[in-house]
């Protein structure tokens, strides 16, 4: 069945098919684990039902031995390419994305692991037991804002009417607001130190304020997929 599915694109863990018309099929790569494939639908039902913009889940599905999810599809530039393409408006572009993630931090939830359960569940897959580090993720602060958990403009689709629709659910988690601006901020400085810095100006955040979670988001990256 997959050979006669149209290939839109491919990340880490997945391709992405057309699927109908108006549908897309995300089928993660023959291997990977149907619990995070169900984690990944639940975050991102937990995200629709608060109303963030995002390309409705639909359903799971399972084609031959590989499971994905199936989602409404969306045509768009990512906000990342519109940046590099429109340098001169970084400042106006920077706010959109911002206020898209200010949205989602405003919203609360018990409905989604808690940002320490995340991070150390996915380290001790990977056969990472460094106690350590484990008390160090314990030791941050709780709380139980909606966080995406990995937002970068790469991850925010731009429609043709300007309409920002935020994609990939995986990292989706509850926790402290500047948790998910500290892996924001840390992802985006990885390739664009400056844009980075003008991010945490936009937020009106100091790097100072994150630097506990930058430390253990500095640890965990090394083990991501």
């Amino acid at each position: 069945m997959i050979e006669n599915m149209k290939l839109l694109g491919k990340g880490n863990t997945a391709e992405v098919f057309a699927y109908g018309n108006e549908r897309v099929c995300k089928l993660f790569y023959e291997g990977y684990l149907g619990e995070y494939v169900a984690l990944e639908f639940k975050n991102s039902k937990e995200m629709y039902k608060n109303k963030i913009k995002i390309p409705i889940p639909f359903q799971m599905i399972t084609i031959g031995n590989r499971k994905g999810i199936i989602y409404e599809r969306i045509e768009g530039k990512t906000l990342l390419n519109i940046m590099m393409e429109n340098k001169s408006n970084l400042d106006e572009l920077l706010n959109i994305f911002a206020n898209l993630q200010l949205d989602i931090l405003a919203h609360h939830t018990k409905n989604v692991l808690s940002y320490k359960e995340y991070l150390i569940a996915n380290l001790k897959n990977k056969k990472i037991n460094n106690q350590v580090i484990f008390n160090a993720i314990n030791a941050l602060p709780d709380d139980d804002c909606l966080l995406h958990g990995d937002l970068h403009p790469n991850n925010i689709l731009v429609m043709s009417d300007g309409t920002p629709i935020i994609i990939d659910f995986m990292n989706v988690c509850r926790g402290p607001a500047l948790y998910d601006i500290a892996r924001t901020y840390f992802l985006i400085k990885q390739f664009d130190g400056p844009l980075a810095n003008k991010y945490l100006k936009c937020i009106d955040v100091s790097e100072n304020d994150i630097a506990e979670y930058l430390n253990v988001i500095e640890f965990y990256r090394q083990y991501e997929s």
